[in-house]
């Protein structure tokens, strides 16, 4: 049995980026079996729960993520998103863990953004900007600065307070220059990469925003109906999903645009795992503006999760 304060102690986010993107290369040449995630609303309780099966055969990871969403937890003073993966033996089926995998779920979707900034960024990318300065930001600002060589971030959120907290925490951890924005515009419009790690249903960057060249990890929109990036901005980028099938039926940020009829499910160029495995290239050019939607899969989690117990018993 392992909290999320295990976790932490024993994993960093350079081992998470190698193990990901291991996982995508797993993935692109057929050795993963993952099923789409399952949903269940739990309607009379305003409450979802996820579940998330994967096998990775060359890294014997067997595992399922469970995730519950009750945003009404609030009141109770409960947290809103509750994680755990269960980690089974591949050969035997028997459980060998179950990891809290609060803090595991933001490492591997802060290191699968790492490894689509290692593939698609500029590499003189210089200033980075964050959207949205919960949870998920800090792992974020971490994967890419573990990946491009960052001078300058600057953060945004429409909650003043965590704006400023994330801006003191992460100056303090990282010894970066960062500051805090009055607007989304203002954090955008110099950067060379961007971050969307928000919870919001409209878009909250516009393209008029975005210089040539940029690249931007949209993390935060999980469902068809939710998205953070505009239509423009989709339609004038070279987009990158985890996973075709689960970002047309999950990524309302794709689905949308297709909805508008602005673009076609052949807009999405590539996989991350066939750039990965370079079957096609990533940036091609300094000023194209390139975008990596990520829904979450759930070879992330077995992946990570079977890495922590491997290194847990050679410590043993």
């Amino acid at each position: 049995m392992l909290n999320d304060r295990d976790v932490e102690r024993i994993l960093s986010m350079r081992e998470c980026i190698e193990v990901v993107e291991e996982a995508f290369k797993s993935l692109g040449l057929g050795n993963a079996i993952m099923p789409l995630r399952t949903m269940i609303p739990i309607e009379e309780f305003n409450g979802v729960i996820l579940i998330m099966p994967s096998y990775i055969k060359g890294l014997n990871a067997l595992a399922t993520k469970i995730v519950t969403f009750y945003p009404d937890n609030v009141k109770f003073k409960l947290p809103v998103i509750n994680a755990h993966v269960i980690v089974n033996n591949p050969k035997t089926g028997i459980v060998e863990a179950v990891i809290e995998a609060n803090y595991l779920t933001a490492m591997r979707t802060g290191a699968v953004s790492g490894v689509a900034t290692k593939y698609l960024a500029r590499e003189n990318a210089k200033t980075l900007a964050i959207i949205g300065c919960g949870v998920q930001a800090r792992t974020q600002l971490w994967a890419v600065i573990t990946v491009r060589n960052i001078k300058e971030v600057k953060a945004y959120d429409i909650d003043e307070r965590r704006k400023e907290e994330f801006v003191r925490e992460m100056k303090e951890r990282f010894q970066l220059e960062i500051t805090s924005t009055e607007n989304a515009k203002e954090a955008v419009e110099e950067a060379d990469i961007i971050v969307t790690a928000t919870t919001s249903s409209t878009p909250v960057i516009n393209y008029e925003w975005i210089k040539p060249g940029t690249h931007i990890n949209a993390i935060g929109a999980f469902r068809p109906d939710m998205r953070e990036i505009d239509s423009k901005t989709i339609l004038n980028a070279k987009v990158v999903v985890d996973l075709r099938e689960a970002a047309l039926k999950e990524a309302g940020d794709i689905i949308i645009p297709i909805q508008e009829g602005l673009i076609s499910r052949e807009h999405i160029y590539a996989e991350l795992s066939e750039l990965i495995l370079n079957r096609k290239p990533g940036r091609k050019s300094e000023s194209e503006i390139t975008l990596f939607k990520s829904v979450g899969l759930a070879i992330q989690d077995s992946s990570v999760a079977t890495y922590i117990l491997n290194k847990i018993r050679k410590q043993l």
